[in-house]
Formats: structure tokens, sequence, C-alpha cells
């Protein structure tokens, strides 16, 4: 996620997405608790029984909360899906279902053969919201339900700021908001819409604790405007004598904001009109 405001996700490498996320595959897990925090709270929306057809897992990662998936809907048949086969690999060492690699702009199942998607912070990137929705349109049943969080344009505004002091380069994606969100589910054909946002404030011992984190989460700058050389170091010091810190010095506390998006919405039922 090392990403400027003129920095498009419609213009992301896919490829170097999945090598990226693959690559993190390892460490993912042990850096990852506010996607894991977030997830949970995703789960707390979804139905507690009572779905038994198939249910689909878009951008599972490791496959953490498609175990708890497996595990809540017992009866169901649960795939996760994710673009980076490095992730699948992890995924399959806790999840014994079905695990298939694929793109959520283009996924790898049958139209009209999924009951329930869950996705959890993945479809930000995806190059086109409402190309993502209306293949989500396209594998669900007619009432099928999304639930799904993602991050929106606050997020990793402080780094983005502070780069903004050093050049115009591009350092930091900026994400689509809510309403553009909102108006992608509309389009795809979704109903019964909900869509919100928050903003999640985070805490580091450093910027450098932050960097560090979010090159183990696999998330990087890959639009096609990111910067082709390396960073240099009287850069890197610039940018961290911009960014907000609580004390004085570079190694004070410093916060980081991610802003989630979070909603759901289902597909209207057979003769609904």
């Amino acid at each position: 996620m090392n990403v400027s405001a003129s920095a498009s996700i419609a213009s992301l490498d896919k490829r170097l997405v999945a090598r990226s996320f693959g690559s993190a595959a390892t460490l993912y897990d042990a850096v990852a608790n506010l996607q894991r925090s977030v997830g949970i709270e995703l789960l707390g929306s979804l139905p507690a029984a009572g779905v038994n057809g198939c249910v689909l897992d878009v951008g599972a990662g490791t496959g953490y909360f498609t175990r708890i998936l497996s595990e809540r809907y017992s009866g169901a048949h649960i795939v996760a899906v994710d673009i980076a086969e490095g992730m699948l690999r992890r995924a399959r060492e806790q999840f014994s279902g079905d695990c298939v690699g694929g793109d959520a702009e283009a996924l790898p199942l049958a139209t009209g053969s999924v009951e329930l998607i869950y996705s959890n912070v993945a479809i930000q990137w995806c190059a086109c919201p409402l190309t993502t929705f209306r293949e989500f349109q396209r594998v669900l049943k007619p009432g099928g339900a999304l639930f799904f969080s993602t991050f929106g344009p606050c997020t990793l505004q402080e780094l983005r700021r502070a780069w903004a002091q050093v050049d115009a380069n591009s350092h930091v994606i900026e994400f689509r908001g809510a309403e553009a969100t909102e108006w992608s589910l509309n389009e795809a054909g979704f109903t019964e819409i909900e869509v919100g946002a928050k903003v999640w404030e985070l805490e580091y011992a450093d910027v450098m604790s932050l960097m560090r984190e979010l090159k183990g989460l696999g998330a990087r700058n890959l639009t096609q405007a990111r910067p082709r050389h390396l960073t240099s170091k009287g850069a890197m010091a610039k940018m961290m004598a911009a960014y907000p810190c609580r004390n004085s010095g570079y190694s004070a506390s410093v916060t980081a904001s991610f802003e989630v998006i979070v909603g759901s919405a289902r597909l209207p039922r057979a003769g609904f009109i």
C-alpha cells in the first residue's frame, strides 16, 4: 500500500498484485490485525445459520475466515477464491475444501451458482467496482446475498500527505469511497443495499513500523504510475520528518488512519418485479 493522490486503482497491475500478496503469505497472519478485526465484525452481519448452498469467500487470503465460514455453515459448500497462489497454499493448510485461483472481476464459477458471498478487505484491489459487483451478481442465485468490506479514500491519509511534501510521485493508492461503492451496487442490479464507513486509527511506534507492516501485508503501490526507482534514504527521511508524530523525533509514536467501508446487498428473488 506504499501509494499519492494520483495513484489510480484502475491502473493496477494484477500480476504484480498476485505476486506481492503471494510473497507475503507466510507473514500475513502475523501482521493482519486490522484485517482480522474488520473480518470478525463483518461476520456479525451474516446469517447465523440456514445457509446450505455455495458460500464464496472472495479474496480469501490465508483462509482464516474460510475456515470459520465452513464451521458456521457446515451444510454448505464453501469455496475460497484468491488471485495469489501463495495465499491459497496457506489456505489449503487450514481449510480442506475447495481453494480456487481466480480474479474477483472474472470469477471461475458458473452463473447463478452461489448463495452467499463474503469478501473481507479484498475488492479494493479490483480495477473497477462496477465490473466486480456485476461479476458477483452473475454468480449469485436470485435472492443471493453479498457481504463485504473494503478500504476507503481516507486510508493512510497521513502517509499520503507526508509523501506529498517530498515529491509529486505516486506513493500511496487512493481508494474509492462509500458513495461510489453504493452507486456501483445499484448499477449492478443489487437491492437492499446498505453501505457504511468507519475510520480506524492505529498507533505505531514509528513510521518505519508502519511501513514494515504494510510490506508484511503485501500491500504495496502496484499501479502503473508508481516510481520505478528505489526510494533514496534522503527522501525517506524527509517523508518521516513530515509525518505527524505524537512527540518530536523519528522514534515518536505515530497514528495511521484506515477508512473501512462495510456493505451488504441482495439480488432480487426470482419473480420479483
